[in-house]
């Protein structure tokens, strides 16, 4: 199973768009190890803040000693829109030196925003197999919704025009990811990619809540008023 490394790549994207599922989904088969956000100091890849921002002036050393300690025939790793900047030199340069792009997109801005600002509120960034859902209500500010649902339509934008100029391959939340019977296709289509042969793909993880957001965000109806009002496309 282990030895040199045949096949590099990265799965890039925004927050909130299903990168912990299929980085989990990829790294349960034989030959792939996937990591996480090597530039997220809380992923644990990295010790202190200070080696970070050593990383970051010079990220692609780093790159690939971790694909190097990994030694698996496949090796990859989550790299989120904001965590490096400017992108297209990023992604440029992954292209240029071997790595394969995953492309991971969520359509629907609105429920994305409101994913990632209950998660701020109440500190529940994922849900496992064991873990119980929580019986969560919520209240969240109207300017910092708008502020936020915004800027990700701004970085949708200009990530769509770096992605285009690149060979990658895309996975949409909605139509990939968002139930489990969709998984075993998806991850067959991304394992014909990555050049592995074919196999089960397991995660731990789940919806980190089962009921919809208009039953945990207390003002939903008031924030979906605000998306329309602002002409911000939702998709429900």
């Amino acid at each position: 199973m282990h030895g040199k490394t045949k096949t590099k790549f990265v799965i890039f994207g925004q927050g909130r768009s299903g990168s912990t599922l299929l980085k989990q989904l990829l790294d349960s088969h034989p030959e792939i190890k996937c990591e996480g956000e090597l530039l997220n100091i809380k992923d644990g890849y990295l010790p202190n803040e200070l080696m970070l921002k050593l990383v970051y002036r010079i990220p692609f050393p780093f790159f690939n000693y971790r694909k190097w300690i990994a030694k698996y025939p496949v090796y990859g790793f989550t790299l989120l829109f904001y965590q490096y900047w400017p992108q297209n030199y990023m992604l440029n340069k992954l292209v240029r030196n071997g790595w394969k792009i995953i492309y991971l997109t969520r359509n629907d801005s609105f429920s994305q925003s409101l994913s990632h600002l209950v998660a701020k509120q109440t500190s529940v960034w994922h849900r496992r197999n064991d873990d119980q859902e929580k019986e969560t209500k919520v209240r969240i500010n109207p300017e910092e919704f708008l502020n936020w649902i915004k800027q990700l339509q701004k970085n949708k934008s200009t990530e769509n025009e770096i992605i285009k100029s690149l060979n990658h391959f895309e996975v949409v939340y909605e139509n990939d990811m968002i139930r489990e019977d969709m998984w075993s296709k998806t991850t067959a289509r991304i394992f014909e990619y990555l050049g592995v042969y074919p196999a089960p793909a397991m995660a731990n993880l789940k919806k980190t809540y089962s009921r919809p957001y208009s039953e945990i965000v207390e003002n939903y109806e008031d924030l979906l008023l605000l998306t329309r009002q602002n002409n911000i496309p939702v998709g429900l």
